[in-house]
């Protein structure tokens, strides 16, 4: 099934991102003076060539604590992923290894802001070489929490409440259906959650598929569930999905219909119980923008849009904590550009024009409405890492130091406290070209307990402002606490 709308364009930023060559980074010309400065720090590969910022679609997992996940390559050609916290990088353990069951890759989703973090390991049956996703947990020191999962079945945990309770799927016995969303190589699918060491599945808006997404501190799950298995032409011979909140036992169908098409989805969840994501309109072609809360929906696309009307292309990806949406939205000439919805008032953030970009993707806004993203070439696919604040938008590039030694080409979250995880592209050096995860960290006393990065190394050789891991090789310790408490109780 194609979730046309879900994320938009990721899917070709992601491999635009991926071929995007190396280009050397301009001094910005004119006053940053409404945008604060950053410190880069270069999260390397596991012994391979790349490394990713790990995360869930578009979102990069990025506590308010500063953990932040990597998927990093390694010199076997697979992918380990760690979690990174103030200079010290904790490897994720794999899944036990069983007999004809073998296989060390993991998955970062999310992470908690008690480092708890929640994605998938993933094993191969060397019989059949069939491949089994297992949804799992991990402690903040890499320590591995396997969840709940039916034999020859496949899981994955999707998002991580500060409780404990992961949100995800189960698809069990590993059933085919070629009407899946994206599950496996297209395997029927159960939203569950898990709580209290077991899996409960959330229920059915009437179809047979169902994906459980975000949950948030309420215990609030979004997600989208097929209402029926009646199968129809425009959505290649699949069923209609809508977008579903599951609360107090119960999944709610919290847009019936859409808006009068077939398809509709979540895109996120705050911990206000704010839903946002997108609906079709009937012929599969438009879609709008929505922001679900306290048992209304609200139409974004009506409170403004930079499409035609009947012709909209929008969709909403984030809300934060006060309840401000950032989407997307297709102009009449057909150009996708991020737009923010804030207090009935609708702002369009534009993009890096003087870049040569005339797209741009918000990915997310945080509670000081900060807007991180990516803007980007419609036509050539170039890409430039943003962030979007009083009232305009700045080339990351732009506020990093000028030897860093890397192009920033993708924003995917910043924290609470200004932090940024995203991507970049080596310019300098034996991995010139070489793909790498970053973060960056406000200067200038921005962030109280930043300063200095405790435990981790300045690269000598370039500037002082640069902070590198000492040679990728860092003790698997954690700083901050873990309270055993939170995992599976609520205070």
């Amino acid at each position: 099934m194609s979730m046309l709308r879900r994320i938009f364009l990721s899917a070709g930023l992601a491999a635009a991102m991926l071929v995007a060559g190396a280009m050397a980074r301009e001094a910005a010309a004119g006053s940053q003076s409404s945008h604060g400065t950053y410190s880069v720090v270069i999260l390397p590969p596991n012994g391979g060539p790349d490394s990713f910022a790990a995360g869930y679609l578009i979102y990069a997992a990025l506590n308010n604590l500063g953990t932040v996940g990597v998927a990093a390559d390694t010199t076997a050609g697979g992918s380990n992923n760690y979690i990174w916290t103030d200079g010290r990088q904790a490897d994720l353990q794999p899944l036990p290894q069983l007999s004809q069951l073998t296989g060390t890759n993991t998955t970062i989703n999310w992470i908690n802001q008690w480092g708890l973090v929640a994605g998938f390991g993933t094993r191969t049956d060397t019989s059949t070489g069939q491949s089994y996703d297992t949804a799992a947990l991990w402690l903040p020191n890499g320590t591995i929490l396997p969840l709940p999962t039916p034999p020859a079945s496949t899981s994955r945990a999707v998002w991580v409440n500060d409780f404990g309770q992961a949100s995800g799927w189960i698809a069990p016995g590993a059933v085919s259906d070629p009407c899946s969303f994206g599950v496996g190589d297209g395997l029927q699918s159960q939203a569950v959650i898990w709580e209290f060491g077991q899996a409960h599945p959330l229920g059915s808006l009437g179809g047979t598929d169902s994906y459980g997404e975000f949950i948030n501190d309420l215990g609030q799950i979004s997600g989208h569930a097929q209402t029926s298995n009646v199968d129809y032409a425009v959505l290649g011979n699949c069923p209609p999905f809508d977008p579903f909140v599951w609360q107090n036992g119960r999944m709610i169908d919290i847009n019936p219909g859409n808006f009068g098409g077939l398809e509709g989805g979540t895109n996120y969840l705050n911990n206000h119980g704010q839903a946002v994501g997108f609906g079709t309109l009937a012929g599969e072609v438009y879609s709008h923008a929505f922001l679900w809360g306290n048992g209304k929906l609200t139409d974004l696309t009506k409170l403004g849009s930079l499409g035609a009307q009947n012709q909209e292309g929008d969709t909403a990806y984030n809300v934060n904590e006060l309840g401000h949406v950032i989407g997307g939205s297709t102009t009449t000439e057909g150009k996708f550009l991020g737009v923010l919805w804030r207090n009935g008032e609708f702002v369009g953030l534009l993009s890096l024009s003087a870049e040569g970009d005339d797209c741009s993707e918000p990915i997310r806004i945080n509670s000081r409405d900060q807007i991180v993203g990516v803007s980007f070439s419609c036509e050539t696919g170039v890409q430039h890492a943003f962030i979007w604040e009083n009232g305009s938008m700045a080339d990351l590039n732009t506020l990093i130091p000028a030897d860093a030694g890397i192009s920033l080409v993708y924003a995917g979250w910043i924290n609470d406290e200004g932090v940024i995880a995203g991507q970049g592209v080596l310019t300098s050096g034996a991995s010139q070209g070489a793909s790498r995860a970053v973060l960056l960290i406000p200067t200038g006393g921005s962030r109280d307990g930043w300063d200095g990065l405790p435990g981790a190394a300045l690269n000598r050789s370039g500037s002082s402002a640069l902070l590198h891991t000492a040679d990728g090789l860092i003790n698997p310790l954690i700083l901050h606490p873990f309270d055993p408490g939170k995992l599976f109780h609520r205070e």
